[in-house]
């Protein structure tokens, strides 16, 4: 029963109830011999070593107030690349503590040799909060003290972008939702899928999908350092908070917990609200500055004519194409452009299209194709 619960010869044996880490056995490999396994801390395990586990895991050894536990065996999530320098024979994970509807804050786990493989802080593992906004990794902590390096190496923990953030963020809030926990904290893992290699290509080439290995009602306290800042104030700050969906508690998070020294260093993302004001560079040098609407829905950016023929856009050698779009008005035909702005101290370069907004109120509407550097925040 044991032998085929892990015959895929890799997979973590451990308990329900089980706290602080303890009663988990990380099977890395297949042994010499049959029924032998090698575990992450380079030991060999035996059926009867695994018996043995789950006997003590049954008895409530290693649980809550000692209490019967039931033993289960899960598949060992792979290491993504973006990790592979910053882990010792482990899988990181990635905790989002989520209240209101709201992710709060977050950190990245990650094993140690010291930790024996184990991505758990209280076993020697180190850790690196995460940036809400951004999803770049802030600072690092290792037995409640600050660290500048992952232990062992010169390898800087702060700087590195973690993939599918905002698929996390959103995991995270769907499990509170899921589960009815207003105050929780969802462990993800990031599952590498080489999809692309049945089809021939490149190994290099991975699809991240963002998986949950538990919800916890009451996580640890050590994100804080990890972070660098306080549960009690972001907990206040969303308290009370009208959260309308998914979307919008991404939304508030990001706006409300971006790291400024991110912000600072050029890395993270700045906020804009329902509209902004934006200064837009005409091809002669002439500038013009115009309170421009904000809409995510719409994909492409978009000019009032008269505003680009003042600023020189309309000249030949500015366009670039033409194409149809469609609005309350019908399909029409517009033309597209060149054209260079700034919005919240960051430089825009791209497209717009040229449309003749002259019945409405602003004469510019930023689309979210020139977003992507911006975390939108509307009421």
């Amino acid at each position: 029963m044991l032998g085929s619960g892990i015959s895929s010869n890799w997979g973590d044996l451990t308990g329900y109830h089980c706290l602080g880490g303890q009663g988990i056995i990380v099977i890395e490999k297949q042994g010499e011999y049959a029924g032998e396994w090698v575990s992450s801390q380079g030991e060999i395990v035996t059926v009867a070593d695994l018996k043995l586990q789950v006997a003590d895991i049954l008895q409530g050894r290693y649980s809550m107030d000692d209490l019967p536990d039931t033993a289960y065996i899960e598949e060992r999530v792979a290491v993504h690349p973006v990790f592979e320098k910053y882990s010792y024979h482990g899988t990181p994970d990635i905790r989002v503590i989520v209240f209101n509807g709201v992710p709060i804050m977050s950190y990245a786990r990650l094993p140690t040799e010291e930790s024996g493989g184990r991505a758990n802080l209280f076993q020697g593992a180190a850790a690196m909060g995460i940036d809400i906004a951004t999803g770049i990794t802030t600072y690092g902590v290792h037995h409640g003290t600050p660290i500048e390096f992952f232990p062992g190496t010169r390898r800087k923990l702060r700087g590195v972008q973690i993939p599918e953030w905002e698929s996390i963020l959103e995991t995270a809030i769907l499990a509170s939702r899921a589960i009815g926990l207003g105050y929780m904290a969802a462990d993800i893992v990031l599952q590498p899928v080489l999809r692309k290699q049945e089809l021939g290509m490149r190994k290099q080439e991975v699809e991240t999908v963002p998986m949950i290995l538990e919800v916890n009602a009451q996580p640890g306290l050590k994100i804080q350092i990890a972070n660098r800042a306080g549960l009690k104030e972001r907990l206040t700050r969303v308290k009370g908070l009208k959260i309308v969906s998914v979307k919008h508690g991404i939304r508030v998070g990001q706006a409300l917990f971006a790291d400024p020294k991110l912000a600072e260093a050029g890395m993270g993302r700045k906020t804009v609200g329902a509209t902004e004001e934006i200064e837009i560079w005409g091809l002669g040098g002439e500038r013009e500055t115009v309170k421009a609407k904000i809409d995510t829905g719409a994909n492409m950016s978009s000019i009032d004519r008269e505003l680009a023929k003042k600023l020189g856009l309309l000249d030949p050698d500015n366009h670039l194409y033409e194409d149809f779009f469609y609005s309350s008005l019908g399909r029409n035909k517009r033309q597209i452009v060149g054209i260079k702005y700034l919005m919240a101290g960051v430089k825009v370069k791209g497209m717009v299209s040229v449309a003749d907004r002259s019945r409405m109120k602003h004469k510019f509407l930023v689309g979210k194709r020139d977003l992507g550097r911006f975390a939108v925040v509307v009421g």
